[in-house]
């Protein structure tokens, strides 16, 4: 059994938050190209009938579904939820040159500057994530995906002094935060923060915070990939999610029942960039600065989004047995990991307490 506390229930196109570090992604043809990102699905009862709205939003799709059968607007509330996803985007994309993270990322080295209350909440956020996983998890990673060429649709492979330059720029440590006035800074010039691991699923919590102001009571919202499902169907236990299969990305590897919980997957099996016939994932060890497979995917059950988001790219990171582990440590969280077993079959690991699931 695990030894943790039990808990309670409770990245458009060209301006998109970035891949830094966030669940895996589709981009066949530009690494900031999200739209084919599924690898989560809800498998909703053919009996419930939501008020369901699909948006571009954060470089992918996003859809909110509503399953109350209350006589309201909830049309007004699912676009009120939404525009918590573009604020989000506004203020944290480095696509835009007017957000706050990328000016804070131009005056790095030089000085802090003041940012939204949400912009210091999540950056806070990314900091803490970076000491829970001993630094696994580096949302200042962004220098070396510029240097593999993510960011500018031209792959290449680091040349030694072009790696050990954009080795020494990344270091969340050296990000300072003034929360009394909400200021952030970069210590070194260069240096680049990218909250693309960690910012849309801090998107979700604050919509479905919007949905439960107003009362609803069964709902999911469905980010790219990132999901978080209020209540669950009619005599259920939850809401069923489809996780994608990883070496068939058109098939389901397995379903988990999940309700007022968030879910998520990182892995390198669709968004990467190929150079000389070599594949090399988006999800980047921040300490050896290359692309890492330890496992296929891995899929992380948390009380928040934005736990699911950044806990989901530091497990995969660290692999089965010490993602596992760190996983098994983490309060109110759970997770599988999917890893290669021979040819084109896979195997499972969960922790202790994984909710319910089926192999497809």
């Amino acid at each position: 059994m695990s030894s943790k506390k039990k808990c309670d229930r409770r990245k458009f196109l060209k301006y998109s938050l970035s891949v830094a570090a966030g669940g895996t992604t589709l981009a066949l043809l530009s690494p900031q190209l999200r739209l084919g990102e599924r690898l989560l699905y809800l498998l909703a009862p053919p009996d419930e009938k939501p008020v369901k709205k699909t948006v571009i939003a954060m470089g992918t799709f996003i859809t909110i579904s509503v399953y109350d059968k209350k006589e309201e607007d909830y049309n007004h509330i699912i676009e009120h939820a939404f525009d918590e996803f573009r604020t989000v985007d506004k203020l944290m994309s480095t696509f835009k040159e007017e957000s706050d993270i990328s000016q804070v990322n131009k005056y790095g080295g030089i000085k802090s500057l003041n940012v939204d209350p949400q912009v210091c909440e999540v950056v806070e956020a990314a900091k803490t994530m970076g000491d829970r996983s001993s630094g696994i998890f580096d949302f200042t990673i962004l220098p070396l995906l510029k240097a593999y060429g993510f960011r500018d649709n031209h792959p290449r492979t680091p040349d030694p002094e072009t790696m050990e330059k954009a080795l020494y720029l990344v270091d969340y440590r050296k990000v300072s935060i003034d929360k009394e006035n909400h200021a952030v800074g970069l210590e070194t010039s260069g240096a680049q923060i990218d909250l693309g691991g960690i910012a849309k699923g801090y998107a979700v919590d604050r919509a479905i915070n919007i949905l439960r102001s107003h009362g609803v009571q069964k709902a999911v919202i469905n980010a790219g990939g990132d999901i978080f499902a209020i209540g669950a169907p009619d005599e259920k236990e939850g809401w069923l999610i489809g996780i994608q299969h990883p070496l068939y990305p058109q098939k389901i590897a397995a379903t988990v029942l999940i309700s007022d919980r968030a879910i998520a997957t990182s892995g390198n099996y669709e968004n990467y960039i190929v150079i000389n016939d070599e594949h090399f994932g988006h999800l980047i060890d921040p300490g050896t600065g290359n692309p890492s497979n330890p496992v296929l995917s891995a899929t992380i059950v948390a009380s928040s989004a934005m736990e699911a988001d950044a806990l989901s790219t530091s497990a995969f990171l660290m692999g089965q047995d010490n993602g596992s582990r760190f996983t098994q440590n983490q309060e109110c969280t759970e997770g599988i990991f999917i890893t290669k077993k021979s040819d084109r079959k896979i195997d499972f690991k969960t922790t202790d307490n994984f909710p319910k699931f089926e192999v497809v």
